[in-house]
């Protein structure tokens, strides 16, 4: 693997954009895509420009523009969020649903570019992929702090500083697909913000989301409760998911169990259409007659379950556990991931705004 492009600060753009002619300066924010081809990588006018992007908290990197997000931002975890990337996209057979819609909007125009934006981007994978595969729109993939790229991207894909919790305004009818994945425990307020992505759409516009369950399911798709450690059923991971999803949910209160609202919450707003596709996917290769393709993505789910209860350290750490606990409770999912029979529930949810893209 290549080294990552890692930005530390705000304080130099030329440094890392290789002379991009479409960098600005100042603190206010973009006010939409530019149809230039020439984009830069990152741009910095957010509102969260001038503030320090990095900072450490028990041995991880960390972002400090946004108390409800204290999963690692650092090269570690953004590679988590590639290999993961790419077991969804073999888990959904493409990058997205609702392809027909998907690509009825980002087909070419005369009078506009079509637009996409990916809300909560992390390491840019599924915005770099959408810019290879929809070469003449333009892709802006957004988060906190820049990503860690470990390959350039596509000159029609750049990168946005900023909180999505802060909202939406100057990206009014700015793009085609508004795309956003296991971005809920960093919301404050997840209603609020499908609002917001309705408004960022354009006639026609398609939403794609993709959230997980804070919990874990056995495998006759009952839920695996909370118990105490010699029970019956205890298990490890289950200890880590539940103390992990209470730590997020003090700091994301109205995001954090919004996955299994969102597609109630679509239907109550005026979609042209709205509709939903449930995963249970094995975390690890545990089920039998399993073909090729579900066995690769069941082994990358314990892989991905074991990194993301390591990067869940920090959080666990400032939520007031003490470390001797967290290191029991890791090394000890980290042992049982590879044995237990678990299932993770995702649910993919899409809406296409009415009008004519």
């Amino acid at each position: 693997m290549s080294s990552p492009v890692s930005i530390a600060s705000y304080s130099s753009n030329e440094e890392f954009l290789g002379g991009g002619d479409d960098v600005s300066s100042g603190t206010s924010r973009s006010t939409g895509p530019t149809p230039s081809l020439a984009l830069s990588v990152y741009s910095y006018t957010s509102s969260v420009d001038g503030r320090p992007t990095l900072r450490d908290i028990h041995g991880r990197t960390v972002q400090p523009t946004s108390q409800a997000y204290l999963l690692p931002v650092d090269g570690v975890e953004h590679g988590r969020l590639d290999r993961q990337h790419e077991l969804f996209r073999k888990a959904l057979g493409g990058l997205f649903l609702k392809s027909d819609a998907v690509r009825r909007a980002l087909a070419p125009k005369q009078d506009v570019r079509p637009a996409v934006i990916d809300i909560g981007t992390g390491s840019g994978s599924w915005a770099i992929d959408m810019g290879r595969l929809f070469p003449h729109a333009e892709v802006v993939g957004l988060d906190l702090v820049p990503a860690n790229l470990t390959r350039p991207p596509p000159p029609n894909c750049r990168f946005e500083c900023d909180d999505a919790n802060l909202g939406f305004d100057h990206y009014t009818n700015s793009f085609n697909v508004v795309h956003a994945r296991l971005i809920c425990t960093g919301i404050t307020d997840y209603r609020a913000l499908l609002s917001e992505f309705s408004k960022m759409l354009r006639p026609g516009g398609v939403f794609l989301s993709m959230e997980a369950d804070m919990q874990i399911f056995d495998e006759n798709f009952e839920a695996i409760t909370a118990r105490n450690e010699g029970e019956p059923g205890f298990t490890w991971l289950e200890r880590v998911v539940f103390s992990s999803r209470s730590a997020f949910k003090e700091r994301a209160p109205g995001g954090t169990d919004s996955g299994y609202m969102i597609p109630k919450w679509l239907e109550s707003m005026e979609w042209e259409e709205t509709g939903t596709k449930q995963l249970y996917l094995p975390v690890g290769p545990w089920e039998d007659n399993m073909d090729e393709r579900r066995r690769s993505v069941a082994e990358s789910m314990g892989e991905d379950a074991r990194a993301l209860c390591e990067a869940c350290r920090p959080l666990l750490l400032s939520h007031g556990y003490f470390p001797e606990t967290v290191e029991k409770w890791i090394s000890s999912a980290d042992d049982e991931i590879r044995n237990v029979k678990a299932k993770q529930y995702i649910r993919c949810a899409w809406a296409v705004k009415k009008g004519s893209s």
